[in-house]
């Protein structure tokens, strides 16, 4: 392929760990929290109780309970975001290890 149809960019050489930590983590975050958004109602309680007292209710009008340290990360979009956030400043930082691949 011509050096003008490539698209993308690289590293310069080995990709570096703080690149791999942060993208890892980005995408475990994402695929965790829309799986267990997924698979909700199997396991969380429908009716409130001492271990589960976090209240999430849905669009469709399904509300559920979980143990509340489920409930603070499962609203917390800003773990995602931040995570985004940083990955782009770690990049932007290190762009000089960058080139057009």
């Amino acid at each position: 392929m011509s050096e003008q149809g490539r698209l993308g960019w690289r590293f310069k050489g080995k990709t570096p760990l703080w690149f791999i930590v942060t993208a890892g983590l980005l995408l475990l975050n994402a695929l965790l929290h829309f799986g267990m958004l997924l698979t909700i109602s199997s396991w969380a309680q429908p009716v409130k109780d001492a271990d589960h007292s976090y209240r999430l209710p849905f669009r469709d009008g399904a509300i559920y309970f979980v143990q509340p340290w489920i409930g603070e990360y499962l609203n917390a979009w800003w773990i995602g975001v931040g995570l985004l956030v940083a990955l782009a400043l770690l990049i932007f930082l290190n762009r000089d290890q960058l080139e057009r691949g």
